[in-house]
């Protein structure tokens, strides 16, 4: 029972690796991708070709949540997006990244982020109401490095500035 809440709870959307030829005004070729460079005290590399799945969660009033995961589940990293509204773009989102590399995790609130595309690319009437799937397109970086979540003393991760494009369910 707990596991059915937790799935209604937090609904999760997993979108495919596959196709997409970044043809549509995107910099990144995948409909989820994501391209950054941890470094220092672990590190990892996301290269934006495919190499991850997005985990997303449906947008309602504002913000965007996204995880993209590498396959072998070792390495993650999450953006969650502030103040971004249905189909808006623009510069300077609060953002707070959170990477998760083997059983380390590590996370920075003063980060930001642009959105460069936002735009419908479906809508669907469902049970729950209307879905509207929107690709986003944007880039982002932090102003100062990720700090161990277990223990702030422990060695800082540098995040490079990164680009990311994945899709987005806004519903009412």
């Amino acid at each position: 029972m707990l596991l059915r809440t937790a799935a209604v709870s937090i609904l999760l959307l997993l979108s495919s690796c596959a196709g997409g030829d970044g043809a549509d005004g995107g910099g990144l070729p995948e409909p989820c991708s994501v391209k950054a460079e941890l470094s220092g005290a672990v590190e990892a590399s996301f290269t934006g070709n495919g190499d991850v799945a997005c985990l997303t969660q449906h947008s309602l009033d504002s913000g965007l949540d996204v995880t993209f995961l590498k396959p072998t589940g070792q390495a993650s990293l999450e953006l969650n997006i502030s103040d971004v509204a249905e189909g808006m773009t623009g510069a300077n989102f609060p953002t707070r990244v959170v990477a998760r590399l083997d059983a380390f995790r590590y996370q920075a609130s003063d980060c930001s982020v642009s959105i460069d595309e936002h735009r419908l690319l479906e809508s669907e009437a469902s049970e729950i109401g209307e879905l509207r799937r929107h690709q986003a397109n944007g880039k982002g970086n932090c102003a100062a490095p990720l700090q161990s979540v277990a223990d702030p003393a422990m060695a800082e991760v540098t995040l490079a500035p990164f680009e990311f494009r994945a899709q987005f369910t806004w519903r009412d």
